[in-house]
């Protein structure tokens, strides 16, 4: 999967990125992000995907470039298995 660059190589691409800790284990990470800032960034969303990347609980996130996810601290939870949905 290629990363995503905070250094965007086109005019119209805006970086940003937050911190989000994970409610099922506890660690917690920051999602690197590209928005278009152009008048048709809307028209070009799509609801993105990504992960804990401890646990694997899925996120998702409107935006028109894939998340990159980096790791800030481990788990919390004393824990070692994945997260799997209640059905």
């Amino acid at each position: 999967m290629p990363s995503t660059s905070l250094t965007p190589r086109d005019p119209f691409l805006t970086p940003s990125d937050f911190q989000q800790t994970c409610g099922f284990c506890g660690c917690v990470f920051r999602v690197e992000i590209t928005w278009r800032t152009s008048y048709s960034y809307k028209a070009s969303q799509d609801t993105q995907a990504y992960s804990c990347p401890e646990c694997r609980r899925d996120c998702r996130i409107k935006t028109s470039t894939a998340p990159q996810v980096i790791l800030i601290s481990k788990r919390t939870d004393g824990r070692v298995d994945l997260y799997r949905p209640l059905n």
